[in-house]
């Protein structure tokens, strides 16, 4: 049985000209327990949307949603989320930050706090404790921002296009820490990205979404071997095979968008 399922979903949203903007139509997806699963797809074609139907913050006009076969009603609490938006509170501490949802949960402040030191420590972040957001690096606060989700232990994690403004170097570290974590925890990542290089490198299977309104149009198998690198997979033949499949089926729906406007 799927962990994760959309079946026939469909999402629309008022316009400013009040129209109705049909962002997902007759979407199926599934997502198995302990599966990376990249999706992309043309911009605007609602990866994102797709991403916040799972996770109970979206309700559709139409479909099912559904959590290990129960249909999904308001936000998961299993769900840990990751934007590409910094989400670190500015007037807390990073410490602070990281135990954010810890202290939402209830946990005492002493345990939190103590749980937050070691996370840090885990994402190279010891000696910043005291220090504010705006005082770390693009990178440093994406780890943050990683901590303080991995903070509840989620057994799903749902991440939107979270590397998108960091530099290369950056971006293949953290991408490889991602696949670290995964592989150390079992945990189920559903991953929404536009770099097909990012997508081919860390999942088990890799979704390709239509242009709006969104639904799948084919699903690629990742059968490259694990435990993975970033830089050790990305020049072999078969990256580049697969890589090329899947940029040749986007450039066809990226030509069909062309030819509605």
């Amino acid at each position: 049985m799927a962990l994760l399922e959309l079946n026939n979903v469909t999402v629309s949203f008022p316009s400013p000209d009040g129209t109705m903007l049909t962002a997902l139509e007759g979407m199926d997806l599934s997502v198995n327990k302990g599966e990376l699963v990249a999706m992309v797809g043309p911009s605007g074609c609602g990866k994102s949307t797709a991403l916040n139907v799972l996770a109970g913050q979206v309700v559709p006009v139409t479909g099912q949603v559904r959590l290990a076969g129960q249909t999904v009603e308001g936000v998961l609490p299993s769900v840990g989320y990751i934007s590409q938006a910094d989400t670190l509170l500015p007037w807390r501490t990073v410490l602070d930050n990281v135990a954010l949802a810890m202290e939402l949960r209830g946990v005492p402040k002493k345990e939190r706090r103590e749980a937050a030191r070691a996370l840090m420590a885990k994402m190279g972040l010891s000696g910043f404790e005291n220090n504010y957001p705006r005082e770390l690096s693009g990178g440093m606060k994406k780890r943050a921002a990683i901590a303080r989700v991995l903070a509840v232990d989620p057994a799903i994690l749902m991440m939107d296009e979270p590397f998108g403004p960091l530099d290369a170097l950056t971006k293949e570290k953290l991408q490889d820490e991602i696949l670290s974590l995964w592989e150390s925890t079992g945990c189920t990542i559903l991953y929404v990205t536009h770099d097909l290089t990012e997508a081919i490198a860390l999942a088990d299977r890799v979704v390709l979404v239509s242009q709006r309104p969104g639904r799948v149009v084919r699903e690629y198998p990742i059968d490259l071997p694990r435990p993975r690198r970033v830089m050790d997979v990305k020049f072999l033949p078969r990256f580049v095979e697969l890589e090329k499949a899947i940029w040749n089926d986007l450039q066809t729906e990226l030509r069909r968008g062309e030819g509605e406007l």
